[in-house]
């Protein structure tokens, strides 16, 4: 089991990695916010930039994501570790940002395994030949 320590108002507070399967539910929680960010970033190269109504819808999308994303992001941090609820809404946004980044290698782990396998030597896969 692995923890973090992370600091909100000024205060540590550790956070514990959830089991495999909460893992799993928490990280199907970010499927939506994020995979309607993704579709929006995919529709740009098609967009005309000629296109007025195209071009100002995008970026409308684009920016009402992200001026949403850090109520997403506090909730994501409270879901994933409750007991910060209180700290959480009276952290300032760069602190909660800083936690949910943390929370994020608890709930995907394979920098560690990356950060291993270069501690052991591995290079990089090969790349495919021209």
């Amino acid at each position: 089991m692995r923890s973090v320590t992370v600091k909100l108002n000024g205060q540590e507070h550790l956070i514990t990695e959830l089991r495999s399967r909460a893992n799993a539910a928490w990280r199907k929680r970010l499927e939506v916010p994020f995979q309607d960010l993704a579709k929006t970033l995919e529709q740009a190269p098609n967009v005309e930039l000629t296109d007025g109504q195209a071009l100002a819808h995008l970026v409308r999308t684009v920016g009402w994501t992200l001026l949403g994303s850090m109520d997403t992001v506090r909730e994501l941090l409270v879901e994933y570790a409750l007991e910060l609820k209180p700290a959480v809404d009276d952290a300032y946004d760069s602190e909660v940002m800083e936690a949910f980044t943390a929370v994020l290698g608890l709930a995907y782990p394979f920098g560690s395994v990356l950060n291993r396998m270069q501690a052991l030597g591995w290079a990089a896969l090969p790349t495919k030949p021209s």
